[in-house]
């Protein structure tokens, strides 16, 4: 009787292990966890059809495609002030009048003088037809009478100097002086002019990437102020010359601007497209992985992971241009493709 006991305490013993171990199992102790591990759970994502550009970045000044310091010719007070801050003026316009009381007493007296030589030549004229003075009284006449024309013509275009006129259309974006002041020539500046309908950006490109940017290129800015909002532009002009001290060279870009949005001054973020790619295939960047092979991803099919060799192109924002290695039609794996295997079971997030 006590041998077969010795035999049944570890029969019974042996039992309840293996009790515990199955109730482990059906109860999700490690075993099974260890076979839940063995197919990982991943997310996928279809591969996007969208144009990629290949760009250089910049920042850079928004200035006015045309601007002037509006400066008075003459002396004078300033009688008249027609145009203020923020006013449109078209080509010609009257923008302020300098007093021209002086002006036009010697505007007067240059017009008297003039007439009067022409007289005194026409007279002797007369009189050396009829042999009465010399050919010297006559060159003297007529030489008189040239520069008495001129000191007119001076005279008059002084006078027409009284008045300040836009010399382009554009809008005054500040006035300086009032009516009263005292004004000198190319010392005062009355008004500053803009052309507002377009904007430049002057941007300073490395000399490596110069022989990537031409004439007619697209660039794309974008400005704080407005940064959902992307302007377009192309390079219009070329330095054609590299700064030695900088080894860059300058570049300008010109925008449209009709609705007067980009206003002088903005700091703006200029994007040169250098080359477009359209109907691209693109992935997340953190769906690649990387060996001593080259890159790869996974795709999966029916639950089952397979690993793909791609060449990469351009990327762009979060997302990198397929080359070769995939079409949109595959499922790329984008979440846990470290734990994945190629052929290994997965299980996919729905």
């Amino acid at each position: 009787m006590k041998t077969r006991m010795k035999y049944l305490i570890p029969l019974g013993v042996i039992i309840v292990i293996l009790a515990v171990f199955a109730y482990r199992m059906l109860s999700g102790g490690p075993a099974a966890e260890a076979g839940r591990l063995s197919a990982p759970l991943v997310r996928l994502e279809q591969p996007h059809r969208e144009t990629v550009i290949n760009a250089l970045q910049f920042t850079g000044d928004v200035v006015a495609i045309q601007q002037a310091g509006i400066f008075s010719k003459v002396s004078g007070n300033l009688d008249r002030v027609y145009a203020d801050m923020g006013m449109r003026a078209q080509r010609g316009q009257l923008l302020a009048l300098i007093d021209t009381t002086e002006l036009h007493q010697q505007f007067q007296q240059a017009e008297a003088t003039s007439e009067n030589a022409r007289l005194t030549f026409r007279r002797t004229k007369d009189l050396f037809a009829q042999h009465l003075v010399s050919q010297q009284d006559l060159d003297n006449s007529e030489a008189t009478m040239k520069v008495t024309a001129a000191v007119f013509e001076a005279a008059k275009t002084r006078l027409s100097y009284a008045r300040i006129t836009a010399p382009f259309a554009g809008t005054v974006t500040k006035r300086y002086l009032d009516p009263g002041a005292l004004v000198t020539p190319n010392n005062s500046t009355l008004f500053t002019l803009m052309d507002l309908d377009q904007m430049k950006i002057i941007v300073n490109v490395l000399e490596k990437d110069i022989p990537r940017i031409a004439v007619g290129k697209a660039a794309i800015i974008s400005v704080d102020a407005f940064p959902d909002i992307k302007f377009e532009g192309k390079i219009t002009r070329l330095s054609e010359a590299v700064d030695p001290g900088t080894r860059t060279m300058a570049v300008e870009i010109d925008i449209p601007n009709r609705g007067h949005t980009l206003k002088p001054g903005m700091f703006a973020n200029v994007t040169l497209v250098v080359e477009e790619h359209r109907d691209a295939v693109t992935v997340p960047t953190v769906a690649l992985l990387k060996d001593d092979k080259g890159y790869f991803l996974y795709t999966a099919a029916r639950d089952t992971a397979r690993r793909v060799r791609v060449t990469l192109g351009w990327e762009q924002g979060e997302r990198t241009e397929i080359r070769t290695g995939l079409d949109d039609a595959q499922a790329i794996i984008t979440t846990g493709q470290q734990f994945v295997k190629d052929g290994g079971p997965v299980t996919v997030q729905r």
